[in-house]
């Protein structure tokens, strides 16, 4: 059950009270007089990565750290280029074994 905080609107008292979420607190256990019911802010903590705009960002400044498409053609050529020296490599070592 949730705990909920109330005030005496006629003698200030700040009293806590467990009930549950339909239910209500209408009079203090003082006095009698009417309460209203305290609301206090919750703290929120963000862990981990991506919750600040530094967060997963790339030094270009594109926002979310996606390569551009220049970055990508560059890489994809780079790719194309090494794909028959892989090949050889491997072959030629398995030849030494």
């Amino acid at each position: 059950m949730p705990r909920y905080d109330y005030r005496c609107e006629g003698c200030s008292d700040v009293f806590e009270t467990t009930h549950g979420v339909n239910e209500a607190v209408e009079e203090c256990p003082k006095c009698g007089g009417r309460v209203k019911r305290l609301f206090h802010p919750l703290g929120i903590i963000f862990k981990g990565s991506g919750f600040y705009k530094t967060d997963n960002r790339s030094s270009s400044g594109n926002g979310g750290g996606k390569p551009g498409p220049e970055k990508i053609e560059k890489e994809l050529e780079a790719v194309k280029e090494k794909g028959p020296e892989k090949k050889e490599m491997a072959a030629k070592k398995s030849e030494g074994d």
